[in-house]
């Protein structure tokens, strides 16, 4: 059963006037510093996804890496793991810092 002020209080009237954004979020109100954290952000996406997928690239296709098959299986699960985070976790953080 909703509260009979639902609708009141989530109206898009109510969402729009809400005075937190990305910048009161993550406390970065000058532009500089917030291009500074978002360039890091990404940087560290791009870094992720280069040095990850060379290592699933080196591991599966080309069997670079001669060692154990329970070390080498671990080393697959880290980076595909560290894969998933970027992309989940770290590029929207700094979609939103950016905007």
């Amino acid at each position: 059963m909703l509260p009979s002020n639902f609708l009141s209080v989530h109206s898009s009237k109510n969402m729009t006037s809400n005075p937190y954004s990305n910048r009161t979020i993550f406390e970065l109100e000058s532009d500089p510093i917030r291009y500074t954290w978002g360039a890091w952000y990404l940087f560290v996406v791009l870094s992720s996804v280069v040095g990850d997928t060379t290592i699933l690239v080196a591991s599966l296709k080309y069997k670079a890496f001669k060692m154990t098959t329970l070390i080498l299986m671990i080393i697959q699960q880290v980076a595909v793991t560290d894969l998933v985070l970027a992309v989940v976790w770290v590029l929207p953080v700094a979609l939103s810092v950016i905007k």
